[in-house]
């Protein structure tokens, strides 16, 4: 009788605590966090997901104050500031779906959506002032829903803990490898130039002959693969394939919700880095992605990273998005920032560059593997053909840019890749194997032409030796390493049917 008793009074005193008291404004910005944490799991840090929640818990918690002292009043307080932080929060997700619902319209643009909102809470802030009833309904409501999603997401959490994703992108057939005692194991460049288009994509869509490069190239021992494809056209789904020597499986999600970091765990964990870590090399990571213990060389304007995977949708990142892109395109005048913003992507690379020449000049007693990943001859196209700058305007307003403003500076960006390839050659006490690979073809948003050309991309290799036997004319990336390894590791990989998936379909 007392524990039923017990029971009963619990539940009153929950039901009232429900009723009365408006928790369900702490509970938006942890749910949100958490939502966010579970879809990016692996690719967002704990303590990165705690100090935004914190982050976020305080900005709410600001607000809420400050509409007390309006108020004078928590639960109309409380309320106001709750439909502020889920506008805030959820505002991407608002945009998009305007988008989505009337694409040739402004509804979807600021000049709408910042004075519909505003309009929307100053009629709820006029409501709430006027009226005198109770809120225990709404309370009540909001509490109740915040908890169950607060449940379904701390569920999903615990399984993800109790059953971490693993790596399935190999076929256990395949994954088996060896270790290679008898190996010379040299050392392994990759060097990744982003959107660099394969020689029948320049010659068909660019009327452009990369003939000179190709010999260059070759004259220096490397073998030149002339219809090279990638299995992917967005870099992070190209770089998990080629890194995992396979095909990646359906959980990278479709066009509207593309699972970027999936494709970061897939990078990190890969069955490459495995492989090399097992044989003894050490990982030099001079790439745009993490490595296990090593964080990539993070640009937070070409991917997104740890806590902007889950703060991505806020009203915040999107303004501050837009404005960014605004102040590139001049429109607000401020040419000090502007070039900034402009010349990020030209310091990048030179920093990548440097930190590529510094490695190859350093002597190892073990055999390493260094993958820098350089963001050119993707735009902006900062250079001709003669190493000469472009006008600013050119770098600002992608509108103006030409195919011939490409073609420059992809001969421009031959030239560098040719002094790269020499100062490594020529540093190496031992020859290395040096790929030079891109993640995809030269993307043509603005025009329509047949999408086979996005996947035609670079695809050249220098091996020791000179054994070209498993490479042939036409192959897809997601072989490249197989066939290094089964060269230079003594590994026995068959090899995939060569395929493209098209994430934009």
């Amino acid at each position: 009788m007392n524990k039923s008793h017990s029971l009963h009074s619990s539940l009153l005193r929950f039901t009232y605590f429900i009723k009365t008291w408006p928790v369900y404004l702490l509970l938006l910005p942890v749910f949100f966090v958490l939502h966010g944490f579970n879809r990016n799991y692996n690719s967002v840090t704990a303590a990165e997901a705690l100090v935004l929640t914190l982050l976020y818990l305080a900005a709410t918690l600001i607000i809420a104050g400050i509409s007390w002292l309006i108020y004078r009043d928590l639960a109309k307080s409380c309320l106001i500031a709750f439909f502020i932080m889920a506008w805030h929060f959820f505002f991407g997700n608002m945009q998009d779906a305007l988008k989505d619902l009337s694409p040739q319209t402004f509804v979807s643009q600021y000049r709408f959506m910042l004075p519909a909102a505003f309009l929307l809470f100053l009629a709820l802030a006029i409501w709430l002032k006027r009226r005198k009833r109770s809120f225990q309904r709404v309370i009540s409501y909001l509490n109740i829903v915040l908890l169950v999603c607060l449940l379904i997401d701390t569920t999903r959490l615990a399984v993800n803990l109790s059953y971490p994703p693993k790596n399935k992108t190999l076929n256990p057939a395949t994954v088996t490898y060896t270790i290679c005692d008898t190996c010379k194991k040299p050392d392994i460049y990759l060097l990744l130039f982003d959107q660099y288009a394969g020689n029948t994509a320049l010659k068909e869509v660019f009327n452009f002959d990369n003939t000179a490069f190709k010999d260059e190239l070759e004259r220096r021992g490397f073998f030149f693969t002339m219809n090279s494809i990638s299995n992917y056209n967005l870099t992070p789904f190209s770089m998990a394939s080629i890194l995992n020597m396979d095909y990646l499986t359906p959980e990278m999600g479709v066009k509207k919700n593309l699972n970027v970091g999936y494709c970061y765990r897939m990078i990190s964990k890969s069955h490459v880095l495995q492989l090399l870590r097992e044989n003894g090399y050490l990982l030099h990571n001079y790439s745009v992605f993490d490595f296990p213990g090593q964080q990539g060389k993070k640009y937070g304007a070409f991917f997104p990273y740890g806590q902007d995977l889950i703060s991505m949708p806020t009203f915040t990142s999107r303004l501050t998005r837009d404005i960014r892109s605004d102040i590139l395109h001049g429109k607000f005048g401020f040419k000090g920032i502007q070039k900034k913003i402009a010349y990020e992507y030209l310091y990048f690379n030179d920093k990548i560059f440097d930190l590529t020449r510094q490695i190859a000049d350093r002597q190892a007693s073990s055999p390493r593997f260094i993958y820098s990943h350089f963001i050119m001859p993707h735009y902006p196209y900062y250079f001709d053909s003669k190493g000469q700058p472009v006008p600013l305007e050119k770098l600002t307003v992608p509108k103006i840019t030409t195919s011939q403003d490409y073609i420059e500076y992809l001969q421009y960006c031959n030239a560098r890749i040719l002094e790269l390839v020499d100062h490594v050659m020529k540093v190496s006490p031992a020859p290395p194997v040096i790929l030079l690979l891109s993640d995809h073809g030269f993307r043509h948003p603005e025009k329509e032409i047949d999408r086979r050309y996005d996947f035609m991309n670079l695809n050249a290799i220098y091996i020791p030796g000179k054994n070209y036997s498993q490479f042939s004319d036409s192959v897809s990336t997601v072989n490249q390493f197989r066939k290094v390894f089964n060269t230079c590791l003594g590994q026995h990989f068959p090899l995939l049917k060569d395929s493209t998936i098209d994430l934009w379909d």
